[in-house]
């Protein structure tokens, strides 16, 4: 690109004809459509976070392949939509590939719907839609009647969605196959783009039904059953592979081959994990793409930033960028820049906007002790270890496995591997053995992502049965055997995100945890300070019923795990004491009572000691 051309960025990135059509600005991956296309692997699954380029891949391989069904095997198309690209120096290759072969393209990422019945309904469209591009077939002298009478049927979405005739729809991928390959001689290629969309909704779904479920009584989840029975189907093209040249599908979940590719030889798949150098930059954006598309729009002075808040994924042996993300920011912010007015404090978050991952919210209620370390290890910037589990059903979701969730997270985006603590030896055991693994969050945009799901999910927990506000109303009363009670589990389901240091937990982190619950309840409160100047100090928390006749003092105090912290929390009184924080209250003739607490908090455990003041 000339210093004086600024391209236009695309409206639709997952588009390859649109993106062309535009004169958009294109990160070329054109050369992977010879390592894909000459690779002897017959089904080849991709999967990677949402929003990595999966679906602008797979519509890039459709364009270079497909025959042009008025001109058949003319390649004029070809040769405008890839003007200027890498791939067109391979004449070889492209005399092969490149405009020769009938295609399948397929999107399932609309396969969706609370329901079983719904989901089905939206599969029933998008086979209908897929059937259009195909209805030219249907005047073909070549085709019999058979062949024809099965394309009409599978044109009518209404036809499709009356579950009577489900045979059809099962079987679209092979009628259309079949009327391919008696029209062009060859067998055609299969794409198929966010295959396990349709099994995560399903799951979730699940998930959300059993929680709305009368606990008396169990919930069977049937949604997911029925879509992986229905998908099963589907795909069964896939054993037989004879009536396809090639089938490329992307997702973000490596399934369980037993779950949905039952019977599928010759499946090879390729995810985050994968130590095949030949596609580790196939999906997303390389650090060098990143920066020659930063310098091509003038904004390399801001790499750096770049860098901290939405770089940190590693894909084996290179460095991955979220094209979204940087897509985003520099449409969002070049024409200010070659203005000279754009001054940047922070980046916007761009990714956890568009995802439609579920994962961490539907876990959070379900984490342990050892998993909370776990988030507060890596909100803290450290690295955590688990069981990889490579080959995850989305039924065993609802099960809330440690191991699961966390495997979930690495493959959806949220975690990257740490490869340095990661031992090599681990990641080359076969597929069918455990492999225990670091992973770390990536960077600043997903630290931020992590943050607001923790703010929200703490704020459920303190809301739900009024926690915060029974806790507050225990604690203006001189309950301390209540406060007691319920500060425990609340705080080993705590995560801080208001320290970010590595170290211990200290004071602040306590503060901010009773922070965090009386945040929710402040509406509740006449009047509530932290940190408050009061006598001859600043008491660490103060707060007033509505009425302001009632006090609580709270003086904090950490300790080592396994000191005496009820001795400890004795002697914090005594502080609220010396220190004098209630006199300024104590002439007050509207405060009828005062209390005050020594509350000491080690590791995840706390002793509250009380003593009335007034």
């Amino acid at each position: 690109m000339s210093d004086n051309e600024i391209l236009p960025l695309p409206d639709n990135p997952g588009c390859y004809e649109e993106l062309k059509d535009g004169n958009c600005y294109f990160v070329d991956k054109t050369e992977y459509l010879k390592t894909v296309f000459t690779s002897s692997t017959k089904v080849q699954l991709f999967t990677r976070p949402r929003r990595f380029g999966k679906t602008l891949l797979m519509t890039m391989f459709e364009s270079f392949l497909k025959i042009n069904s008025e001109k058949p095997f003319d390649t004029s198309l070809q040769l405008k939509y890839f003007q200027g690209t890498k791939i067109l120096e391979d004449k070889e290759f492209c005399s092969k590939f490149m405009g020769q072969y009938p295609v399948i393209d397929i999107s399932l990422k609309d396969v969706t719907g609370k329901t079983f019945e719904i989901a089905y309904k939206n599969f029933a469209k998008e086979i209908s839609k897929l059937a259009e591009k195909y209805r030219y077939l249907l005047s073909s002298p070549k085709l019999d009647k058979e062949d024809k009478d099965k394309l009409s049927k599978i044109l009518k979405v209404e036809f499709l969605r009356e579950f009577e005739n489900s045979d059809y729809l099962t079987g679209s991928l092979s009628t259309i196959a079949t009327a391919l390959y008696k029209e062009y001689g060859k067998y055609p290629v299969l794409l198929i783009d966010e295959y396990d969309v349709p099994l995560a909704n399903a799951s979730y779904h699940d998930i959300q039904n059993a929680k709305l479920n009368d606990g008396d009584k169990p919930y069977k989840a049937t949604y997911h059953y029925n879509m992986v029975t229905l998908m099963k189907v589907f795909l069964g093209i896939l054993k037989d592979q004879k009536t396809l040249t090639k089938v490329i599908i992307t997702g973000c979940l490596k399934v369980d081959k037993n779950s949905l590719f039952t019977g599928v030889n010759n499946l090879k798949v390729n995810t985050v994990l994968s130590e095949n150098e030949d596609y580790t930059g196939i999906i997303g954006f390389t650090k060098d793409e990143t920066y020659k598309f930063l310098k091509d729009y003038k904004m390399d002075n801001f790499a750096q930033k770049v860098k901290e808040h939405y770089d940190g994924y590693k894909f084996y042996d290179k460095e991955i960028f979220c094209p979204w993300d940087i897509v985003s920011f520099i449409s969002d912010y070049y024409k200010k820049n070659l203005k000279g007015t754009l001054k940047l404090n922070r980046l916007e978050n761009y990714w956890e906007g568009t995802t439609s991952d579920k994962s961490l919210s539907g876990y959070l209620g379900y984490l342990t002790d050892n998993d909370n370390q776990k988030m507060q290890n890596l909100v803290d910037g450290k690295s955590v270890n688990f069981i990889l589990n490579e080959s995850m059903n989305y039924d065993t979701l609802s099960e809330h496995n440690s191991d699961d969730f966390w495997s979930l997270l690495l493959h959806t985006g949220y975690l990257t591997v740490d490869w340095e603590q990661t031992d090599e030896a681990e990641l080359s055991k076969d597929s069918k053995t455990n492999k225990e693994i670091f992973a770390r969050i990536p960077n600043l945009e997903i630290l931020e992502c992590f943050e607001n799901n923790i703010k929200e999910r703490f704020g459920n927990v303190v809301k739900r049965d009024n926690l915060a506000l029974n806790i507050s109303n225990a604690l203006l009363e001189g309950n301390v055997d209540f406060v007691q009670n319920k500060l425990g589990p609340l705080l080993r389901s705590f995560v801080s995100i208001r320290d970010t240091a590595t170290r211990a937990p200290h004071e602040n982190y306590y503060h901010g945890f009773l922070n965090g619950i009386f945040t929710n309840c402040k509406d509740n409160l006449g009047e509530y300070h932290s940190n408050f100047e009061s006598g001859d100090g600043y008491s660490d928390i103060l707060f007033k019923d509505i009425d302001c006749r009632k006090v609580a003092i709270i003086e904090l105090k950490s300790a080592p795990i396994g000191s005496d912290i009820e001795t400890l929390s004795e002697k914090a009184i005594s502080q609220i004491e010396d220190k004098k924080y209630a006199s300024p209250l104590m002439s007050n003739k509207t405060v009828k009572s005062i209390y005050g607490y020594g509350i000491t908090f080690a590791g995840k455990s706390c002793a509250v000691s009380v003593k009335k003041l007034k």
